[in-house]
């Protein structure tokens, strides 16, 4: 299929682990950098390496439901590459979100979530990074439903502190 195209392809003999081990490289530094709006260099405080970690053994969990073969060992070679990449870098949903695009949280964070959901594994750190992604996301698009506020920087004016008709 890719000959004469330039292309080199490596067969794995596991392609589930393989693909879920490429998941892990995106699935903390894209919705965090995105959500901050800071570059990597903001997952080395020691508070943001325990909230990684975390959000990687939910993941690590549901990738061995999905027949991964995954374990510890990612979640550390994951933390490193955090800690080892430059710290004014950043990842594609940051940079899709400053450049005003729609995010790709439906295919890193949200993958995690629906296949937790269809094995019953909990995701509460991953489901609430799609919440929050989702939001940001629907901003960027310009969906917001009739009657609520949009965000200071949007242009929207916050909503009264008074209750009504005082």
């Amino acid at each position: 299929m890719f000959d004469g195209t330039g292309l080199r392809v490596h067969p794995v003999r596991d392609f589930a682990t393989a693909a879920w081990r490429k998941l892990f490289t995106n699935l903390a530094a894209n919705p965090i950098t995105a959500l901050l709006q800071q570059r990597i260099g903001a997952l080395a405080h020691p508070e943001m390496v325990a909230l990684t970690r975390d959000l990687l053994s939910e993941a690590a969990a549901v990738a061995r439901a999905e027949g991964a073969d995954l374990g510890d060992e990612d979640i550390t070679r994951t933390l490193e590459l955090y800690a080892t990449a430059p710290a004014d870098g950043g990842s594609s949903m940051l940079y899709d979100r400053l450049a005003g695009r729609p995010m790709e949280q439906e295919f890193i964070t949200g993958a995690v979530v629906r296949a937790g959901e269809r094995h019953g594994i909990a995701t509460p750190l991953n489901g609430m990074l799609l919440t929050l992604l989702r939001a940001v996301d629907r901003e960027l698009r310009g969906e917001w439903p009739a009657g609520v506020a949009r965000s200071a920087r949007g242009g929207g004016a916050p909503p009264s502190a008074a209750p009504d008709g005082a």
